[in-house]
């Protein structure tokens, strides 16, 4: 049996040998049930002791890889069964395409490095040792400090520093709000319908049930949800996510007399609000009720997700169970990188970002809108005040699902709007065209082959 194995001075034989064995049944050179050489053929082949080969063959079926039965000799276990070892699974690659039209992404193109790298080796120069220690489990203050601003200055957010906390992703802060709610007796909550599959994701995972809500040309559907019987909402109220709609000032109203009544939780996603072309992005709900609503915010629009920073504006009634949250897993962004953030963004170095980023958009917007109207006028657009997708309504009598497959095999990346629904289908047929990350070129070829998987020859 050939285990490639060459014996080195200084370490044991046996977990030599043993480490060369693991690497031959992890690798699917010795495949599972395959019989293994008797102890003595193997320690005569290899040079060394029975009693090396006796004692890892022995440790290796402790371990599960390896089966000893009396009369069959010793072989590879079958490892996909339960109490052995996972049996080696090849991860399936990230989906890619040719032109990547999928919404959800930002231009990571035009991600500033070289602004970046300067607030990460600041933080790195002027951090004291004492402080690589660890962090508060609410984030680090230069951080909320500078979070705080900002908030209230570009979302009219009403904070204090002492009420952000600082996570690693909206997900994350939706999961800690949800686990939060559970433990004061919360057991429904309401998601939008279409909406963003990871807040019901993170509400079911929680142990929650999920109740869908829908949501018209005005936003949420408020009236349905005072029939739900939740004890919460999430919501992305000033973009809603996929459609685009802004929820209108009635709704608003509406949610907030609701929550007042029913002394529940809204969560506000503030999905990709900074890119609004019109005029300036709608503030925040929270700022009309600081007491109901949790803000929830992050850098994977504006920066990028790999960052890894977001964060969480709870009410303050809720603050010191969310950090307990926070306090069990351990799991929050590391402090240079949120020193680095601080940073950049007291140095107003992120709202420079933005600014040029909203002009970047809206050309490949404007780009985007423009072939559609050349290649596919049948199709209706709507959504595009804001954010970084359209939403593409199709013709009667086209089917978006097998729109979007023949789109995806001529290499377009996109979404369908039923990949976002929780419920019954809508009556609308409709395309998700994210235009952040593609070039201005990139999306016109990509809208002469989305022409042809709409009308296939």
């Amino acid at each position: 049996m050939d285990l490639g194995i060459e014996f080195k001075a200084g370490v044991p034989l046996r977990r030599q040998l043993e480490h060369a064995l693991r690497g031959a049944i992890r690798s699917g050179r010795l495949a599972s049930g395959s019989v293994l050489p008797s102890s003595r053929d193997l320690a005569e082949e290899l040079g060394v002791s029975r009693g090396v080969v006796v004692d890892s063959y022995a440790q290796l079926a402790t371990e599960g890889y390896l089966a000893a039965r009396r009369g069959s000799g010793t072989r590879v276990a079958e490892l996909s069964q339960p109490g052995g070892p996972p049996a080696r699974r090849q991860i399936p690659p990230p989906e890619t395409f040719r032109y990547d039209l999928r919404p959800g992404q930002a231009d990571y193109h035009a991600f500033p490095r070289d602004r970046w790298k300067a607030a990460l080796l600041r933080a790195m120069r002027e951090l004291p040792d004492r402080r690589l220690g660890y962090a508060s489990h609410r984030g680090v203050p230069e951080l909320r400090n500078a979070l705080a601003g900002y908030l209230a200055r570009a979302r009219g957010v009403v904070v204090e520093p002492g009420h952000v906390v600082v996570c690693c992703a909206a997900s994350q802060g939706l999961t800690a709000l949800w686990h939060v709610l559970r433990g004061r007796g919360a057991r429904r909550v309401a998601v939008e319908d279409p909406g963003w599959r990871w807040q019901r994701f993170t509400a079911e995972h929680a142990g929650l049930e999920a109740v869908p809500i829908r949501v018209d040309a005005d936003g949420l559907v408020v009236e349905e949800l005072a029939e739900a019987g939740v004890d919460a909402v999430v919501l992305t109220p000033a973009h809603q996510y996929p459609t685009g709609v802004v929820m209108t000032p009635e709704r608003r109203g509406a949610l907030i007399a609701w929550a007042r009544q029913r002394q529940a939780l809204i969560i506000e996603d503030d999905y990709d609000v900074e890119y609004r072309f019109d005029r300036d992005p709608v503030a925040s709900l929270q700022g009309l009720a600081p007491d109901l609503v949790a803000f929830v915010g992050t850098t994977s629009k504006t920066l990028a997700p790999a960052l890894r920073l977001a964060w969480i504006v709870p009410p303050s009634h809720l603050i010191d169970d969310v950090e307990h949250e926070f306090l069990v897993t351990g799991v929050t962004p590391p402090t240079i990188d949120q020193i680095a953030l601080a940073s950049f963004i007291e140095d107003a170095a992120l709202e420079r970002h933005l600014r040029s980023m909203r002009r970047r958009y809206r050309a490949k917007r404007d780009v985007l809108i423009g072939a559609l109207a050349r290649q596919l006028p049948e199709v209706r657009v709507s959504g595009t005040a804001a954010g970084l997708h359209l939403f593409a309504r199709l013709p009667d009598g086209v089917e978006e699902r097998a729109t979007a497959l023949r789109a995806r095999r001529s290499g377009v990346g996109l979404h369908e709007l039923h990949r976002h629904c929780t419920t019954v289908a809508p009556s609308p047929q409709a395309l998700l065209l994210g235009y952040a990350l593609a070039t201005e070129s990139e999306l016109i070829a990509a809208t002469r082959l989305l022409a042809g998987a709409v009308y296939p020859s």
